[in-house]
């Protein structure tokens, strides 16, 4: 079951190598319970389920993927969900202490599938929007629906740091329901007649007609305004500053999202920066070919998977 899991992940790579960007969901905000010091904590709301969609069906097991939500690091200080930013360079691991049978989370490259389970996820940076993705899923037989829990808690070994309380999350294949809103009747009321009079005529009597005038409109014509034209100055161009370049840490091949590890949340990434062929500083060019196509997928999925597969 284990190498079906492994294959399946696999294969659902690379036989969608073009899949569309997802946009972030909300992500999973990393902070502590005290400034500096206290337990590690998440904002997040927890009784909101993962969806996971199938990847792929093989030997009448589907696999069903999603990677979101993702472990995001508080940029300033959050006291209404008394969060606090963490120091720059704490560690922080996942620990696995409850899943249901089906379930799985691949942590940088990492399978936590029981009890007891923990993988390294990432190292707090001061980078704004700076996060790491894992990979939630699902391994069931075909047709097969549900829910599935998995309780886990962050470590660290960070000496300034406790490790935080238990939270549970719940990862579905059912889709949520579609709501098609349905529109108010209204009720129309016909307007109500006004009655017609009726002339009654007056025996003897010689009707006399008054005439009304009506008022003839008078139009008086208006003068049409008259346009001022307004010289507007173009401004004078100011000379803009050079930018200084800022230094780079050395790129990892594969590592597409800049995070300084090889994970399937750097997928998404190399797929958005395919559609502009756009090169930037960090290991998103895998084979350093000066192009970012297939090969650039197969070699990242087999340094994620680390199956050794030759840069082209």
């Amino acid at each position: 079951m284990r190498s079906l899991t492994w294959l399946c992940t696999l294969a659902a790579v690379l036989l969608t190598p073009v899949r569309a960007a997802l946009a972030h969901g909300a992500e999973m905000m990393l902070g502590s319970a005290a400034k500096g010091s206290g337990a590690l904590g998440l904002a997040y709301e927890f009784t909101d389920q993962i969806v996971v969609t199938p990847d792929l069906s093989l030997g009448g097991m589907t696999l069903y993927t999603s990677i979101f939500p993702g472990f995001e690091w508080l940029q300033a200080d959050d006291p209404a969900d008394a969060l606090y930013v963490l120091k720059v360079g704490t560690p922080f691991s996942m620990q696995i202490l409850s899943i249901d049978s089906g379930a799985s989370v691949v942590v940088g490259g990492t399978k936590l599938s029981a009890a007891g389970q923990s993988a390294f996820v990432a190292t707090t940076t001061n980078v704004a929007g700076d996060h790491f993705h894992p990979q939630w899923e699902l391994l069931l037989p075909d047709g097969v629906t549900g829910a599935y829990a998995v309780s886990f808690r962050l470590t660290t070994t960070s000496h300034s740091y406790k490790q935080s309380p238990v939270y549970t999350l719940t990862i579905t294949n059912v889709a949520p329901p579609t709501t098609t809103p349905t529109a108010a009747a209204t009720s129309t009321i016909p307007p109500t007649g006004s009655p017609t009079p009726t002339d009654t005529a007056v025996p003897g009597a010689t009707p006399t007609g008054t005439d009304v005038a009506t008022p003839t409109a008078t139009e008086t014509a208006a003068a049409p305004p008259t346009t001022t034209a307004t010289s507007t100055s173009s401004p004078t161009a100011s000379a803009t500053p050079s930018a200084t370049a800022t230094p780079q840490p050395a790129a990892r091949a594969g590592d597409a999202n800049c995070d300084g590890v090889v994970t399937a949340g750097d997928l998404p990434r190399l797929v958005d920066l395919m559609a502009t062929q756009s090169l930037p500083s960090c290991g998103a060019d895998a084979n350093q070919d000066g192009l970012l196509d297939q090969h650039d997928i197969d070699v990242t999925v087999a340094l994620h998977f680390e199956l050794g597969l030759p840069q082209r």
